[in-house]
């Protein structure tokens, strides 16, 4: 039997009903940022901890800068951490008459110094904006775990993420503009014109237009670009017949000022949030995250729901795929707690073949998968999504968005995306036996245990052993 709503912690003030489009397809969520850059007519807000200098990167920003010239206004908001060498490209990109761009908490050090100010001024420079939100004419917003770069988006040849974005319409757009308010009006969010001194002139932004549009003419005739295009997505989204499910919903984000504040408890407030709804499940919680160290309190907490006869499922990266080696040795050393405790832990297959299969195969030679979506669903009802990992980086030391979604409808639909994810051919599940670990999975026909790490080398264990000595844990 589902809880009523009054039930839930923290979701007494659920806004009435907004629109949601589940994307969990990579390149759909692709084709929808550029559909809506075409589609604008006001405004763009985008704000993210990581856009690249790569193909998907240049043609958006191909599309973004046809946006403004003809009238949108466009405000750019990205964390500094992954922008060294980009100051001249962004200072360009800032002479547009409607574009504006912002970094949030940037480094003193704006090229190779950059990386030993990491270190030296660690309790500032290591605290990021984790946030992700795509905004168009306060009307339309995508929000969920996706930066924007070729391996979101299903366009590299090596390493591609599985992840997911909600296509969002209705009042809680209108929320997600405010918390973009919020960080591009913060003291932390400074002006690319007033921080870079590299100089630009007016003339190399129109040579940078044209590299921009002969490179997307160029990737327009790629087998990526040019079977998107003819996805019965792309003629959906534009012919508007995107199937949305309404449903309530509530946003939490963390404030900027949480980069300042040393007590986790004070400042994490989406954790403060969120956990109260988890604590208080009938049956049954499903978490997929991709940086995974729940800590002790977090182990405390899925145990007291198993105690309670609460199914606790959990998808998380394998050694093989993980894109982080030191959080995995962070991770590691809570398995054996976590499997004693009846929590079913499943790490993800670098050769999965998941939802996602039908734009992985758009591109030949793809090779290897890695988990980054991140999400909850609570008694097949409640939906959480967004930009938070569990781990303490995203409790201490980022900001993060997300959504909670009150919808069975939504719910059964990403509970599909997990049972596909953890399946046997897909994923390694988790077994602590006679006081060791055990990754049972299937290759091919044929059912195997494996008693180490699965196809990762000695060396890696072993490096991944010494980085779990350090006392680094809260960092990760």
């Amino acid at each position: 039997m589902h809880p009523p709503i009054g039930n839930m912690p923290s979701m007494h003030n659920l806004l009435t009903a907004s629109c949601f489009h589940l994307l969990s397809d990579n390149a759909d969520a692709f084709i929808a940022r550029a559909s809506l850059i075409q589609g604008a007519q006001q405004s763009l807000d985008i704000q993210y901890y990581a856009i690249h200098n790569d193909a998907s990167g240049h043609y958006l920003n191909h599309m973004i800068l046809e946006a403004a010239d003809r009238g949108v206004k466009v405000r750019i908001l990205v964390d500094d951490l992954n922008l060294s060498g980009r100051d001249r490209e962004l200072k360009l990109f800032n002479l547009h008459p409607n574009i504006s761009i912002k970094i949030f908490n940037p480094l003193t050090n704006r090229e190779w110094f950059r990386y030993l100010e990491l270190v030296i001024y660690q309790g500032k420079a290591d605290r990021r904006m984790h946030n992700k939100a795509f905004i168009v004419d306060n009307q339309i917003a995508i929000i969920g775990g996706r930066n924007i770069g070729d391996e979101y988006f299903d366009n590299r040849n090596s390493v591609n993420f599985v992840d997911l974005d909600l296509l969002t319409q209705g009042p809680l757009v209108n929320d997600i503009s405010q918390s973009f308010e919020c960080y591009w009006n913060s003291s932390w969010a400074v002006a690319i014109s007033d921080l870079s001194v590299i100089r630009v002139a007016r003339k190399q932004l129109i040579t940078i237009k044209q590299r921009l549009r002969d490179s997307w003419h160029r990737a327009r005739n790629s087998p990526y670009f040019g079977k998107i295009q003819h996805r019965s997505f792309a003629h959906s989204l534009q012919q508007g017949e995107i199937p949305f499910i309404h449903a309530p919903a509530q946003l939490f984000y963390d404030h900027p000022e949480k980069i300042t504040q040393l007590d986790e408890n004070s400042s994490d407030q989406l954790g403060l949030h969120i956990r109260p709804i988890v604590e208080n499940a009938q049956f049954e919680v499903v978490i997929a995250s991709p940086y995974f160290i729940p800590g002790d309190d977090g182990v405390a907490q899925f145990k007291q729901l198993t105690d309670r006869e609460v199914s606790v499922k959990i998808l998380t990266n394998s050694l093989s795929t993980t894109d982080v080696i030191a959080v995995h040795a962070g991770y590691r050393r809570y398995r054996p707690t976590l499997l004693n405790a009846g929590v079913e832990l499943y790490e993800l297959k670098s050769t999965a073949h998941s939802h996602f299969d039908r734009a992985r195969s758009l591109l030949k030679g793809l090779q290897s998968t890695s988990l980054h979506a991140k999400y909850l669903v609570i008694d097949q009802r409640w939906v959480y999504t967004g930009s938070a990992n569990l781990d303490p980086r995203s409790r201490r030391l980022n900001t993060e968005i997300g959504v909670m979604i009150d919808s069975p409808e939504l719910a059964a639909a990403v509970l599909n995306l997990f049972t596909q994810s953890i399946r046997s051919e897909n994923s390694y599940r988790l077994s602590f036996q006679q006081g060791s670990l055990r990754w049972q999975t299937k290759e091919g026909r044929r059912e195997i245990q494996y008693n180490n790490e699965p196809k990762s080398s000695f060396w890696k264990r072993l490096l991944v052993r010494l980085i779990g000595l350090l006392p680094a844990e809260n960092l990760l």
